[in-house]
């Protein structure tokens, strides 16, 4: 769900007061790892059902490496920055002997290599020098409602696999596919609802999904 919220007089005001209001709930989200009571909120607001499980991340040294296409970039420009964090604040609290690299390390990686992603997984693992590289592939991240541009959804999808760098071949050792939506109860009015608060509680959904995984 992802819907711009348009308006003049107090629904501008709204607007930006909203907006204020959904970056600092974004910090408090990060500052809990996901969890709290927006996290609970969020996680039975709409995460689909996902009970593929790896449990080899713990007492391992990880990076976090999130992919989305040209389009996706282009449209939502902080789109890696922000799956990277909520997913790397919610590895911690549901594997806490997990060793996480930051994600701004892996972010300012990806920045700096041209076509990092035609790079093997593993040779990416091994740069920072990592057991296992958790392997995020967004093929659906939107805040508006398909085809309504004044109605907010948000929507989360990937491909999400795990690359163990000790081994041979491709290294790829778990895969599963997540899908995330909120509300759950299906779209709503640009003006019911905040853009930030909609991507903020879609996030939070999908992370706590993902770290059901581990």
């Amino acid at each position: 769900m992802t819907r711009r919220i348009a308006g003049q007089g107090t629904r501008g005001r709204r607007k930006r007061s909203a907006t204020g209001w959904g970056l600092l709930l974004a910090g408090l989200i990060l500052a809990t790892g996901g969890c709290g009571w927006w996290g609970q909120r969020a996680y039975q607001a709409g995460a689909s059902v996902n009970s593929a499980r790896y449990d080899g991340l713990a007492h391992r040294r990880v990076a976090v490496l999130v992919y989305c296409d040209s389009a996706t970039s282009f449209q939502y420009p902080q789109a890696r920055r922000e799956v990277s964090s909520f997913v790397t604040a919610r590895l911690a609290r549901a594997v806490p002997t997990a060793r996480l690299v930051a994600y701004d390390a892996i972010i300012a990686y990806q920045d700096d290599t041209p076509n990092w992603q035609m790079l093997p997984v593993k040779a990416i693992g091994k740069h920072f020098s990592v057991d296992r590289v958790l392997y995020i592939e967004l093929t659906s991240y939107r805040f508006h409602a398909r085809g309504a541009k004044n109605l907010l959804r948000g929507d989360i999808a990937a491909n999400v696999y795990v690359y163990d760098t000790h081994v041979g071949g491709s290294g790829r050792v778990f895969s599963t596919k997540l899908e995330t939506h909120w509300p759950k109860h299906g779209p709503e009015a640009g003006f019911d609802a905040d853009l930030d608060m909609v991507r903020m509680n879609t996030l939070v959904r999908f992370s706590r999904e993902l770290g059901r995984c581990f």
